[in-house]
């Protein structure tokens, strides 16, 4: 399984861009990374990607989305199609973004030549995305969205993706399912706070679950973790880790 992060900031970070996330070049887990200039520049058209994973509904992880879109309907003809699976509630997220960015006009002509599927999910819900099984977890970030971690089994891997998270029991069920697991880490020093995960947080988890290969991304700052691997943006990691 190869993967290539896009973006691995916080949503104000000041030296990484917003989270999306590239495994094997079809499928984005979130979108929130300037695709039409990320997405070629790690050599990979923007009608390349297959499907796009949502975790939840804020900027940093979706606004990207509606220049993929829009992009591909207007620079790749014919489009390949596109799915999107995203928490209850994306079918509507996703018009309103489009809507806002475009219009209706070009909202209506996307989804026509895209051939535009969007498939709402709950945790425990089990789905098929590009021919790999896959989970979606309920995480606990905002009470206001419905927000959800993935697992993804594909060439033999576990990835896990925590999208944004506060330590539940829900997120130790994620991490236990993976072999390989993208967890965000906001806060770079002591705890979570509300909405996030911080450094003592993912240092209890990597301790509860010593089998499960850690790799941080959603960084506010340049930092390290013993014995985690550190994403960077553009960086591609080729699992299972050795």
């Amino acid at each position: 399984m190869e993967v290539t992060f896009l973006g691995t900031g916080s949503a104000f970070s000041p030296h990484a861009y917003n989270a999306s996330i590239l495994v094997d070049r079809a499928i984005l887990l979130d979108a929130g990374a300037p695709l039409t200039v990320h997405l070629p520049k790690a050599g990979v058209s923007l009608d390349e990607p297959r499907a796009v994973v949502l975790s939840h509904f804020h900027a940093d992880h979706t606004f990207g989305l509606a220049w993929l879109i829009l992009g591909r309907v207007l620079l790749h003809e014919p489009s390949a199609p596109l799915t999107i699976f995203g928490p209850v509630g994306a079918t509507a997220y996703v018009e309103q973004l489009l809507d806002f960015a475009w219009g209706e006009k070009m909202r209506r002509l996307s989804w026509e030549r895209l051939q535009l599927t969007v498939h709402e999910l709950a945790g425990g819900d089990t789905f098929e995305v590009d021919g790999s099984r896959a989970r979606a977890f309920r995480m606990q970030h905002v009470d206001e969205l419905n927000c959800l971690g993935f697992s993804i089994e594909r060439d033999g891997v576990r990835l896990g993706y925590s999208g944004d998270a506060e330590v539940s029991p829900e997120l130790e069920a994620l991490v236990a399912a993976s072999d390989h697991v993208i967890a965000e880490m906001t806060y770079p020093e002591g705890d979570g706070a509300e909405l996030h995960l911080g450094r003592k947080d993912v240092e209890g988890l990597m301790e509860r679950h010593p089998s499960t290969r850690f790799i941080i991304t959603h960084l506010s700052s340049e930092v390290s973790v013993n014995g985690a691997v550190m994403a960077r943006d553009f960086l591609t990691l080729r699992l299972p880790l050795r």
